[in-house]
Order: structure tokens, then sequence, then C-alpha cells
């Protein structure tokens, strides 16, 4: 027979060893309970990121009224003082184009656009030209562009982006061509060649 104190010591240990067992069983749960809030507590943050993001706006394409603004016009010197409107032209043709003073592209078809207003505009078509404010580009910078290709074109300082984000305009340069009812009838990204705007321009001459 045991002593009183032996089994008392056997029974402590038991006890110490079921407590050791259930605390690392505990602590098993625990991490594995961690693992699994993670990447829960994770998608749920990522989630409320995206809902709560502003909606971009649909991409605008041929068929669609294309979106009023109104804008202050640039010169070759800067600001005019004027305004121009894009439906008071309504019953014209608009050849419409999103550019930047420093962007290459732009840089590369203003000559060809500038002769092909040439042709155009004697047969009752637009030209407007939206400029941005991107990596610094502003009136002044744009009234230098002016300067340096010779174009004779209206220019408008979208001084806030908000016309380029109404039209999504996400390159530059980008192009419209809007019928006489202010529908959108062709649009174009990039460098575009003579041949493709001038065969836009008289399809929507001819419409």
């Amino acid at each position: 027979m045991l002593p009183l104190y032996a089994t008392h010591r056997t029974e402590l240990s038991t006890s110490r060893r079921r407590k050791s067992s259930e605390s690392k069983g505990q602590k098993g749960r625990g991490k594995r309970s961690l693992l699994f809030l993670i990447p829960l507590v994770l998608g749920i943050a990522i989630l409320g990121y995206v809902v709560t993001q502003p909606a971009k706006p649909a991409s605008l394409v041929a068929g669609d009224i294309a979106p009023d603004f109104q804008l202050g016009v640039v010169g070759a010197n800067g600001l005019t003082g004027e305004t121009a409107r894009l439906s008071s032209f309504r019953g014209k043709v608009v050849f419409l184009e999103f550019m930047e003073s420093w962007c290459s592209g732009c840089r590369w078809v203003a000559p060809a656009v500038e002769t092909i207003r040439e042709d155009y505009e004697v047969k009752g078509v637009v030209f407007i030209s939206v400029a941005g404010t991107l990596r610094g580009a502003n009136a002044e910078s744009t009234a230098a562009f002016i300067r340096e290709f010779g174009t004779h074109w209206t220019y408008v300082l979208d001084s806030d982006n908000t016309v380029f984000s109404k039209y999504n305009v996400e390159a530059t340069p980008t192009f419209f061509i809007i019928d006489k009812n202010g529908v959108i009838a062709a649009t174009y990204k990039g460098i575009t060649t003579s041949e493709v705007f001038t065969s836009a321009l008289d399809a929507a001459l001819a419409g």
C-alpha cells in the first residue's frame, strides 16, 4: 500500500499534465482561430476599401451623348477671359481632343490636326482641345504649346481635370468626333493617322 503522500503526489502530477495538455490545446485552438481571423479581417477591410471608393465613370463610346462642359479659353498669351461651351456648337460636327502640353503624342499629332483643321473648318467642323493640368501643366504651358505649333483652333483649360473625368480620359491624346446632334460618332486613343480622322469627319458631316 502506497503512502498517502505518494498517492497525493501522483494525483498532483496527473492533474498538472492534464492542465498542461488543456493549456496546449487552448493555445493551439487560439492560434488556429487567429489564423482564421487574420484573412477574415483583411478581407473585410479590403471589401470596405473597395466599396467606399468613388465609382469610375464608364468609358464613353459611339452613340453616347457627349457630356457638356464650359471652360476658360486659352490663347497664345494665356487665358483670354472668355469661355467656350460644348453645347453651343450643337448643329455642327466637333473634333474634340484631350491633351497635355507636355504630352509627346499630342505634340506629334498637332501639325497633322492643324492641316485637317484648315481643310475641315470651312466645312463647318469645330476644333476644340481640352488641356489638362497634370504634372504641372497649366494655362502658360498650354499657351506655349499653341505658340510653338502655330495651331489655330480653340483650346480650353480643364484646371481641375473635371472634364477629363467626365469623359473618362486616362491618357493623352484622346479624341472624340461628335456629330451635329451632340452624339459621339467615334473615339480614338493615342496617335491616330490623318486618314482615320478625315474618314470619321466625312461620315459625321454626311450623317
